[in-house]
């Protein structure tokens, strides 16, 4: 991605962050807890919300972002649509948890020495 997008893409995730919320969130993931991308969202929650784990504003941002846009109403494909309403939800977090594969490992190896 040339820096001209990753700079766009921080300033939308920084927007969506804004709208981070994390009781909207917890709702979210138990009323679709079914849906097979939700444990991806609920391990980058658990990263944010962790008191006890620390990641760079960056990482925040983009976490925050992702999870304000799967759980707001607003989106591309709005989630109340059968059958393809959570497309672009697990889009984004498939997305989120690529770009973020090596922090996303080291929050696990922190968990599993607790």
């Amino acid at each position: 991605m040339i820096d001209f997008d990753k700079n766009k893409a921080l300033e939308l995730a920084k927007n969506l962050s804004d709208k981070f919320s994390a009781e909207e969130t917890k709702e979210f993931i138990k009323k679709f807890s079914d849906l097979s991308f939700i444990d991806d969202l609920k391990l980058l929650f658990g990263m944010i919300t962790d008191k006890e784990y620390s990641i760079d504003k960056k990482t925040y941002l983009i976490i925050a972002g992702a999870i304000a846009y799967v759980v707001l109403p607003t989106d591309i494909i709005p989630d109340f649509i059968p059958g393809v309403g959570f497309v672009d939800d697990a889009f984004v977090i498939g997305m989120v948890v690529k770009q973020l594969k090596d922090e996303i490992e080291s929050y696990k190896r922190f968990k599993e020495n607790l």
